[in-house]
């Protein structure tokens, strides 16, 4: 029997997900190691393999598929951990990242407000003597022999990994990649980020801000991926491992290696794509996504059926030229610490107690109250359930921590304190959920929420109250929903071409998409991916003449006419007026072309879910007991608690209720009905009685 295995490494938990020939589905649950991600990687699989009374080896040598997602590369960016590195740019735009990184958000008000600091220090920044033109023209020769002392200067104080971004270079990238030649003659040991390769596109602030994050993240992503590559290989696995990438696609290890850019949000893209999956196997096209892990809270809409994708994003205070799937992220997870501000307020987030020390009810916990430490005394966790049993919680440790921290300086009860934690944390919550939903004008009412992660089904209740959702889907899977959506991900390359012109031009239009195309068969071609397994994704980024910002939209496969090109530009305008409001566009001032991207697909073999026969049954045989526990109300209530794995398809249930699985709990308020479907997702549905109105 083969195996398909998607691996999600979080802050707090490392999470796996097994699917076997059959379709059933396994999840596996362990902690996190910060300092050393591979080694949680390998115990996730290790764990796998016994579930399966299988030794690692064997179990390695049945896996048909193994995707990673990491947050590594978002968390070495945040936390300011990347190589040394540094930049070698045309001479007289040493300032580019330095004067851009003020951002056009602070123009017309305070410069001295407190700015993002810089990719690099201003001094591991080098010039040439190199120009060429918008037209890809070669103005100024290259010098090349002033290579050695711009390498020199910046070895002064260290260097790992060296940037290359000339202006214009994706017209030309001739001396983008003479630099590197000889910068490769020089040190070899260097790692070498070009901007021409890894963000062809106009705007030279963005294109250098992308490719130093790519150096920066370049020598400690391709260590730990061949590290991690070698102790696969060393265990048996003999397949490719594969690693999610911010647009949803996976990419092989040397590729990821080549632009670990492109892992930015990777574990977050997963778990969006677990969402679209199940979606289109429910027959639901309007989903609010919400992911709450340790760490964070990450949200994103799907309208129409339709994953949203931005072109360019904005990392740690910078923007770069990476395709990334929209999602919000706030700090609010499970890890989240409770403390009290200068003005004697309760504050919650963004600072996370992480996997170590962890929350302060855990065996080796930190001295600091937390989400996960107000939920186990609120009774929504079970001390001796949590994590399967694995991880035994301390009600006395997080009982005191509370009192100390948070309960006795604020004059109030350790269970006020610990209901203000979670009534804080879950309009932080329901705040961002507003700015995806209400401020982009739509109505949250009419969407599915689909809660996941660790924390995500314990406070989806109180979401959906709070914005009118009158249903929820929590699947078996919610709490690895991230691997899941890693181990069904298909193969996926970004090609890209920036050019400026009428977007009536169909010719010129289908010149470019050829040619982004060919390239894309090429490279799937080179990784063994045969002609019947590819797939070309097209897309546009279109402006109104004259405006700086663009919107991107699908353009359709084949040779464009006319028509077709129209209806392009009718998508786009539909698009825009949907971003910045009813009849926001200016139709006169024409329409342009800014950017065109080809995504080169390979598809690759998917986990297939078998739907169960309903079981007539109600749910007393998932029964387990009757507890106390905080639902929103004013006091804590009774509860009816059931095994989730044990729920079977139809069984239903009434509020108030929880439901524990191995690595989530999930709160049924009064007033609302649970019932399992045959894929034994649990659907929580407000009464019409007592359906609340949304919060504007």
């Amino acid at each position: 029997m083969g195996f398909y295995v998607g691996v999600d490494v979080g802050g707090t938990f490392t999470d796996g997900v097994v699917v076997d020939d059959a379709g059933r589905v396994r999840v596996v649950k362990t902690p996190s190691v910060p300092g050393d991600p591979s080694r949680g990687f390998i115990e996730c699989l290790r764990k796998a393999g016994a579930a399966e009374g299988l030794e690692l080896r064997d179990f390695l040598a049945r896996v048909e598929k193994l995707a990673y997602g990491t947050t590594l590369a978002t968390n070495l960016i945040v936390e300011g951990k990347g190589a040394r590195t540094g930049l070698i740019t045309t001479r007289g735009f040493k300032d580019t990242l330095p004067i851009a990184r003020i951002g056009r958000e602070y123009l017309g008000i305070d410069l001295q407000v407190e700015r993002p600091p810089g990719l690099i220090p201003r001094r591991m920044i080098a010039e040439v003597t190199e120009r060429v033109d918008s037209q890809g023209i070669v103005v100024t020769p290259l010098r090349l022999a002033e290579v050695g002392a711009a390498l020199s200067a910046l070895a002064a104080d260290g260097l790992e990994a060296v940037a290359i971004a000339f202006l214009w270079s994706f017209k030309n990238p001739a001396h983008e990649e003479a630099v590197a030649g000889e910068v490769t003659r020089l040190r070899p040991d260097l790692y070498l980020s070009l901007s021409s390769q890894v963000a062809p596109l106009a705007g030279e602030y963005e294109r250098s801000a992308t490719a130093v994050m790519n150096a920066l993240l370049g020598p400690p992503l391709r260590g730990h991926l061949e590290r991690l590559d070698q102790q696969l290989a060393g265990e048996g696995f003999r397949g490719a491992l594969l690693l999610m990438q911010s647009t949803g696609g996976a990419t092989p290890v040397g590729d990821a290696a080549r632009t670990p850019v492109t892992l930015i949000n990777s574990g977050p893209a997963g778990g969006l794509l677990a969402t679209s999956f199940l979606g289109r196997t429910l027959g639901l096209k309007n989903l609010i996504a919400v992911d709450m892990g340790g760490t964070t809270f990450d949200a994103s809409l799907i309208t129409g059926g339709q994953v949203p994708t931005r072109a360019q994003s904005r990392v740690a205070g910078h923007n770069i030229y990476v395709p990334m799937l929209e999602i919000q992220s706030i700090g609010a997870g499970g890890g989240s610490i409770a403390w009290i501000d200068a003005g004697s307020r309760l504050k919650v987030g963004p600072r996370s107690a992480g996997a170590d020390p962890g929350p302060a009810c855990y065996p080796e916990g930190g001295d600091e109250p937390t989400v996960t430490d107000a939920d186990l005394l609120l009774g929504r966790l079970s001390p001796d359930r949590f994590v399967g049993g694995e991880l035994l919680l301390s009600v006395d440790r997080a009982r005191a921590v509370m009192e100390e921290r948070i309960a006795r300086p604020l004059g109030m009860t350790v269970m006020e304190a610990a209901r203000g934690i979670a009534t804080i944390v879950d309009a932080n919550m329901a705040d961002a959920l507003r700015r995806i939903t209400l401020q982009k004008g739509h109505d949250p009412r009419d969407f599915t929420l689909v809660a996941f992660g660790g924390a995500g089904p314990t406070h989806a209740a109180a979401l959906a109250r709070d914005l009118g959702i009158t249903s929820t889907i929590v699947s078996p899977v919610a709490t690895v929903q991230s691997a899941f959506g890693v181990v069904s991900a298909d193969i996926a390359h970004s090609f890209w071409v920036s050019d400026v012109f009428d977007f009536a031009d169909a010719a010129r239009v289908n010149g470019h998409l050829s040619d982004l195309e060919a390239r894309g068969h090429a490279l799937l071609e080179r990784e063994g991916i045969p002609a019947e397994r590819r797939r070309m994704v097209r897309w546009a980024e279109v402006r109104y003449r004259g405006q700086a910002h663009q919107v991107m939209v699908p353009v359709p496969g084949g040779n464009l006419d006319q028509r077709e090109v129209q209806e392009v530009r009718a998508a786009f305008e539909e698009r825009y007026e949907a971003l910045y409001g009813r009849d926001s566009g200016y139709r006169d001032a024409g329409v342009e072309l800014v950017n065109l991207r080809v995504d080169a697909v390979g598809l690759t073999r998917q986990p297939a879910l078998t739907a169960e026969p309903e079981d007539q049954a109600d749910a007393s045989a998932a029964w387990r007991e009757r507890r106390l526990v905080y639902l929103g109300g004013p006091d804590l209530e009774e509860a009816d608690v059931y095994v989730g794995e044990a729920l079977r398809s139809g069984h239903k249930l009434s509020g108030p209720a929880v439901v524990e699985y191995v690595a989530t709990t999930i709160l049924v308020y009064g007033g609302q009905r649970a019932r399992v479907d045959p894929y034994l997702n649990v659907i929580i549905e407000e009464d019409a009685a007592v359906s609340p109105a949304a919060s504007v």
